[in-house]
């Protein structure tokens, strides 16, 4: 078994190298270096994920987490109590994803030693860029990965928590150009903002439609206090289990923005696009047998269920690998109370040694 102390020591050298998108390169360089000193088989492909092997019998199975955390964080501050490692309050912590990371690096490592009779062949893909809109994934060359079937270390809680069903994603980048103009002559400026309110206002925010959740995230306008804002820029997303509705809620949102813009004599322009696909997976699927099986050895119940977050799972689904995100051992992902469980992420590197050693 991988103690808590060895998962505390990787967690905490993981937490303190930061590595944002496309800045990952120290944490892909720890990463490697662990996996050489194991002597862990691995290569890079062309967008630089890791993707590592160790042989076994049987076929494969894959495992994945990512590389980057969401914002910057170059001086992780924690405390510690018990098993809690937690933020102080004045960063992330990147729990998300570095807590599965651990769990991966070290089983990996930990695997590296075992008889490969048994337990199947493991495939570890480690992506780029999950946080920006699972880039990695989606530029991953899966002609180095020979599994079906997976696990993504990317979920709040312990891991017993494993997504089922999960949403569509649509990116929006939209700008609104109007005209500059100084405040005292506004009849000669074309204001954006005002525009960009106008419409904006026309879309109910939360639920844009039944089904589709919206969110303008990123807002900018204008470039000076005494001048009429003749530009604006602003970064959205549309989320649905439903892929279809999604598109069409964008181009709903498009048609909106665009006459509004024209009528007050503006120009709209739009980036519109289908990130990665909704996935619902059936319970007869053959993964779920694997799971119901180790879950049953370790005496934990599952908690199978829906959720409106994204992974770099939406994309193994969609290549053809039915794979699950389960609980990685963090909580309060991006947020500034994020946390750890070590005794969470030692069960669930026990969980993966269980889980592959079913041949």
């Amino acid at each position: 078994m991988i103690s808590k102390e060895q998962l505390k020591k990787t967690f905490l050298e993981l937490i303190a190298i930061d590595g944002i998108f496309p800045y990952e390169q120290k944490v892909s360089e720890y990463v490697e270096k662990r996996l050489t000193d194991a002597g862990v088989l691995f290569v890079k492909d062309s967008f630089e994920n890791i993707i590592a092997k160790i042989p076994g019998e049987g076929e494969a199975i894959m495992i994945s987490t990512h590389l980057d955390i969401p914002e910057p964080a170059p001086d992780v501050k924690c405390k510690e109590k018990g098993d809690i490692i937690e933020s102080d309050g004045s960063s992330i912590l990147g729990a998300d994803p570095k807590s599965g990371l651990a769990v991966l690096v070290d089983f990996l490592c930990d695997m590296a030693k075992t008889d490969p009779s048994t337990h199947v062949p493991i495939e570890a893909l480690i992506t780029r860029g999950e946080e920006v809109g699972l880039v990695g994934a989606l530029n991953a060359d899966y002609s180095k990965i020979s599994a079906k079937i997976g696990l993504v270390l990317d979920e709040d809680g312990p891991v017993t928590q494993v997504v089922t069903k999960a949403p569509a994603y649509v990116r929006i980048d939209a700008d609104i150009i109007g005209k500059i103009a100084h405040p005292r002559d506004p009849n000669d400026g074309v204001n954006a903002l005002q525009i960009a309110c106008e419409a904006l206002n026309q879309i109910p925010w939360g639920y844009s439609t039944e089904g589709v959740t919206w969110n303008v995230g990123l807002f900018e306008a204008g470039t000076a206090r005494n001048s009429i804002p003749g530009r604006v820029h602003f970064k959205g997303e549309l989320r649905s289990f439903d892929t279809e509705r999604a598109m069409k809620e964008g181009e709903r949102i498009e048609k909106i923005c665009k006459e509004v813009a024209e009528k007050h004599g503006a120009e709209f322009k739009i980036q519109r696009e289908l990130e990665f696909e909704s996935y619902e997976l059936e319970r007869s699927d053959p993964l779920f047998e694997r799971l119901d099986k180790t879950f049953k050895r370790m005496n934990l119940e599952p908690n199978y269920y829906e959720t409106f977050g994204g992974t770099d799972g939406n994309v193994f689904n969609s290549k053809g690998i039915t794979c699950v995100p389960i609980g990685s051992g963090y909580y309060n992902a991006h947020q500034y109370s994020e946390y750890v469980d070590l005794a969470e992420m030692q069960e669930i590197a026990e969980f993966l040694k269980e889980f592959v050693s079913d041949i």
